[in-house]
C-alpha cells in the first residue's frame, strides 16, 4: 500500500490531481489477490510444474527499441520455447489461466496496452511481451515505475533511481525474491505450454548481468545493439506516447519537469549501454553465453543473422520456420516504419549522443549514419 500511495503522490505532483489512478490501484489490488491465490492453488492442482528444469534459458537483452521485441516474437516460431503473452503476466498461475483464459484476453479496453501508440509498439493483451512487465505487475517498482513516473521528479543517480534500476541498494534477499518469482513463473509457463526452453525478452536484466550469469551459468544471452542516435529518442517516444495517451503529459507538466524527465531517460539509456559495454569488454560475460547482434544485421541480413542466433541458442528450426524467415526477409526489404526517430523531438543533440557514447560506436562498429528503415513487425504469436 505504501508503494501505491508513493506512486500516487508522484503522479499527482507531476500531472495534476487525478482520481483515475486510485481506480487502477484498486483493480491491481484485486489482481494481486487473485494471482496470489491461484499461484498457491497451482501447488495443489498442478504440482508437476515445479519439476520443470530451467535449461539453457534464452534472454534477449538490450535497450528498449533496439529490435528486441521483433526478435523475441520472431524466434518464438522456431518451436519448443515459451514466452508470455501480456495477460499471462497479469495472471501467471496455471490455475488462473485455465479459469480466466477465455475471459481476460477480451478486455483490451481495460488493458494497460491500450495506451501504447500502435505505430511505435503494437501490442494487446494477447501480444507476446517483455518479461519486465512480470515484476512491475507484482510490485509496481523497477525501471518501468521510474521511467514512467518517478523520473519526472527524481534525478539520475539518486538512491531511488539506482534502487529502481537494480543497480544499487538491492539486498541478497531482494535478489533471491526477484529471481525466485521469475523462475516460478517461467516453470509454470513451460509446463502450461509444454515447452522446454524459456525465451525471455528483458531490458532491466541488462543492468544485472552478473547476477543473471551467477544464477543461470548455462544461459544464452542475445544482445542487440542499435545506433544510440536512433534508439534513445525512439525509447523516449514509446514512454512519452503512453503518458500522452494516459495523462496528456506534455500539456500538464512544467517545462522544468519535462527537461528533467528527458535528461533522466537519456542518462538511463546511456547507463544501460555503458553497463553492458563494461561487462562485455571486461570479459565478465563468457563467450559461450553471448551472441551480439547489430540492429542493422536484422535489417539487411536477416536470414544469415537468424541462422547464427539459432546455432548459438542451440535450436534446430523447422522447415516451416526457415520458410517464414525467408518470407519475413523479403517483406522487410520494402517495409518503411511509420515511426520516425528524431532526437530533436526531445531537444537532444545527435552530436552529444555520439560523443557521450563514442565507446559504443567503436566497440560494436556501428555506422554513424542512421538506418533508413525498421524491421517489419513480426507477427504477434499467441497461444492456440
Amino acid at each position: 500500500m505504501n508503494r501505491y500511495l508513493d506512486l500516487y503522490r508522484t503522479i499527482n505532483k507531476t500531472f495534476g490531481f487525478r482520481l483515475r489512478p486510485l481506480g487502477t490501484f484498486g483493480v491491481l489490488q484485486v489482481r494481486q489477490a487473485v494471482s496470489a491465490l491461484t499461484l498457491r492453488l497451482d501447488r495443489v492442482f498442478f504440482p508437476s510444474y515445479r519439476k520443470k528444469p530451467i535449461d539453457r534459458p534464452i534472454f534477449i537483452v538490450g535497450n528498449p527499441r533496439s529490435g528486441t521485441t521483433f526478435l523475441h516474437r520472431l524466434l518464438l516460431g522456431a518451436g519448443d520455447m515459451a514466452a508470455f503473452e501480456l495477460w499471462e503476466m497479469l495472471f501467471p498461475a496455471i490455475t488462473a489461466r485455465k479459469l480466466l483464459g477465455r475471459i481476460v484476453p477480451r478486455f483490451d479496453r481495460l488493458s494497460p496496452a491500450r495506451y501504447h501508440p500502435s505505430d511505435i509498439h503494437d501490442t494487446n493483451l494477447r501480444g507476446i511481451e517483455t518479461d519486465d512487465v512480470l515484476w512491475f505487475f507484482r510490485t509496481l517498482d523497477g525501471p518501468f515505475a521510474w521511467a514512467y513516473f518517478y523520473a519526472w521528479q527524481d534525478n539520475w543517480g539518486s538512491p531511488l533511481c539506482r534502487r529502481e534500476m537494480g543497480v544499487e541498494g538491492i539486498t541478497d534477499r531482494d535478489r533471491e525474491r526477484f529471481f525466485d518469482y521469475h523462475e516460478e513463473c517461467w516453470r509454470r509457463n513451460l509446463a502450461y505450454k509444454q515447452a522446454n526452453r524459456v525465451l525471455a525478452k528483458t531490458s532491466m536484466l541488462t543492468f544485472r548481468l552478473d547476477e543473471l550469469l551467477e544464477r543461470y551459468p548455462d544461459c544464452k544471452l542475445v544482445y542487440i545493439i542499435r545506433d544510440p542516435v536512433e534508439v534513445i529518442p525512439s525509447g523516449m517516444s514509446l514512454v512519452s506516447g503512453v503518458l500522452e495517451n494516459g495523462y496528456d503529459a506534455w500539456n500538464h507538466t512544467s517545462d522544468a519537469d519535462q527537461r528533467r524527465w528527458v535528461e533522466n531517460l537519456y542518462q538511463a539509456s546511456c547507463e544501460m549501454l555503458r553497463s553492458f559495454h563494461d561487462a562485455y569488454t571486461s570479459g565478465r560475460i563468457p563467450e559461450k553465453n553471448l551472441c551480439v547482434v547489430r540492429y542493422t544485421d536484422l535489417l539487411q541480413d536477416l536470414e544469415p543473422t537468424i541462422d547464427r542466433i539459432l546455432d548459438f541458442i542451440e535450436v534446430e528450426p523447422s522447415a516451416e520456420f526457415v520458410a517464414e524467415i525467408r518470407a519475413q526477409a523479403e517483406r522487410q526489404r520494402a517495409y518503411k516504419s511509420r515511426h520516425q526517430h528524431s532526437p530533436e523531438k526531445f531537444a537532444l543533440d545527435p552530436d552529444r549522443i555520439r560523443r557521450d557514447l563514442a565507446f559504443v560506436y567503436d566497440t560494436f562498429d556501428l555506422p554513424l549514419e542512421p538506418a533508413q528503415t525498421s524491421p517489419q513487425p513480426a507477427e504477434r504469436r499467441t497461444r492456440t
